[in-house]
């Protein structure tokens, strides 16, 4: 059995735990910033570690940042595909263009041309920290994004098969770099009965990203076969034509009139 090299293998643990701490800072880590700056803070650590790796003299150790600086790299690009809907053609440029990048660094490499003054790298890697801490700091002081409520005073018994249109939900952006925007998720109480049931959203999506500046509206919508059972009106709604819509923290234990409360609160209990 080959003996293993103990410096190559201890470099080796680090190389791979240091790109798997850099991806779950992309993925993970930092949920609330606005995905564009977590691409351009893995890009930053790319250069970070590239320029650590040009100022390091100590042999082997350089070559363990430029693999850090790689791992960085494919950990940017990685989650640049998944967080932005960039489309066919832009993934493919990004994809082309950073193989282009690495074969220009491994040819100047090659050529003993991937140097520099262990003054300027110091500076490179000031800028790369100043950048990294402003980023952060715009970001963690911008707006999160807003919801608005719009739900109907009232609403009709659908037909069955039908939907029951209540209202909606419009989610905007004031931060001036893309952000992801959830809606909560909603629940009804309808009396008489108080049966409970979830509201769904058209189009069905409750987690998205936003542009800077943009909105985005979606119905709030009950399915309307909690009315009915077995092709016939349920008995509580057998002589209901409409409904009203209130809008409550918690549903209460009952109502005076036919009425359906929408809460973002937990699903309560029926009684």
């Amino acid at each position: 059995m080959p003996s293993i090299n103990r410096v190559t293998l201890l470099y080796g643990v680090g190389i791979v735990l240091g790109v798997a701490a850099t991806a779950y800072f992309g993925f993970q880590l930092l949920e609330d910033l606005s995905p564009a700056t977590t691409s351009l803070l893995l890009l930053l650590g790319f250069v970070g570690f590239a320029l650590a790796g040009l100022g390091v003299e100590a042999e082997t150790l350089d070559t363990v940042l430029y693999a850090l600086a790689a791992g960085s790299y494919l950990v940017f690009v990685g989650y640049t595909l998944a967080a932005f809907e960039l489309g066919d053609g832009a993934a493919f440029l990004l994809l082309a263009g950073s193989s282009g990048l690495f074969i220009a660094l491994g040819y100047l490499a090659h050529e003993g041309r991937l140097a520099l003054e262990r003054r300027y790298v110091r500076i490179g890697l000031v800028i790369v920290s100043l950048l990294g801490v402003f980023l952060v700091a715009v970001d963690v002081t911008g707006a999160q994004p807003t919801h608005d409520e719009a739900f109907e005073e009232s609403v009709e018994i659908p037909a069955q098969g039908d939907a029951v249109r209540l209202g909606t939900i419009t989610v905007e952006n004031g931060f001036l770099l893309p952000r992801e925007a959830e809606i909560p998720r909603y629940s009804v109480c309808i009396y008489p009965g108080r049966d409970v049931a979830p509201l769904r959203y058209e189009p069905r999506s409750t987690r998205f990203l936003l542009s800077g500046g943009e909105s985005w509206t979606t119905e709030v919508v009950l399915d309307g076969r909690i009315f009915y059972d077995d092709g016939e009106r349920r008995e509580p709604f057998a002589d209901v034509d409409s409904l009203s819509v209130e809008r409550a923290d918690d549903c209460p234990a009952d109502t005076e009139e036919p009425t359906l409360v929408v809460t973002s609160q937990p699903r309560p209990t029926p009684v």
